[in-house]
């Protein structure tokens, strides 16, 4: 009887079916909207986030000296450089941070088509300093042999380029000894030392670009 009933106020009020139907549609078409509306703006502050995250990133990878360097903002747009390298002037460079004798740091140099490091200026110093870690120590490409004869691995005399050794470096004998960048939390620019040829530490590699692509 009841089902009755609702079928005879059906038939006697059929606007009110309609409003009902009205007020139904209404307040889902207005629930979507709500939805969409918040997976909008969910959206757009998950994407400031990701780019506030991205952009402090950067500046810490630019401004800090506690961390790894190859940085790709180093290149430039040019992107003369391959991944991994970091560009000063016409120079790549590749931070090793793999301990290895000097002999092995040069040959694995070698085997990116480079050398291990040649210091030329203050500046190129200044920028390496900047982008390699603070602590260790990176050999480059300066030995001296038995005889107290020295040598860059690119064939550049000694005695015509500037020498950055810290204080009472080198020592002033006749001996065999490679020299590194020595590591310090203390002292913001490198300065080189001498060590054993066969004790191991990181190394940076250098490549010269060919004229013409800089």
């Amino acid at each position: 009887m009841q089902s009755d009933k609702l079928s005879g106020d059906v038939e006697a009020n059929p606007d009110r079916v309609d409003l009902f139907y009205q007020q139904g549609k209404v307040a889902c078409v207005m629930f979507t909207v709500l939805l969409l509306l918040s997976f909008l703006v969910i959206g757009i502050v998950t994407g400031l986030n990701f780019k506030n995250n991205s952009q402090e990133n950067q500046t810490r990878g630019l401004l800090s000296d506690d961390i790894t360097p190859i940085p790709f903002q180093y290149k430039g747009n040019k992107g003369l450089c391959s991944d991994g390298w970091v560009l000063y002037k016409n120079t790549c460079y590749l931070i090793v941070n793999v301990y290895g004798t000097w002999e092995l740091s040069k040959s694995l140099c070698h085997d990116h088509g480079a050398h291990l490091m040649v210091v030329n200026s203050e500046e190129e110093l200044e920028f390496i300093s900047r982008v390699v870690q603070k602590s260790p120590d990176y050999w480059i490409g300066l030995k001296r042999d038995k005889m107290g004869q020295w040598s860059w691995v690119n064939g550049d005399n000694y005695h015509s380029t500037p020498h950055f050794w810290d204080e009472n470096k080198p020592p002033h004998w006749d001996t065999e000894s490679c020299i590194y960048l020595k590591g310090s939390d203390t002292v913001h620019r490198k300065l080189m030392h001498d060590a054993d040829c066969h004790s191991e530490r990181y190394h940076i590699c250098e490549q010269k670009l060919e004229k013409g692509t800089w």
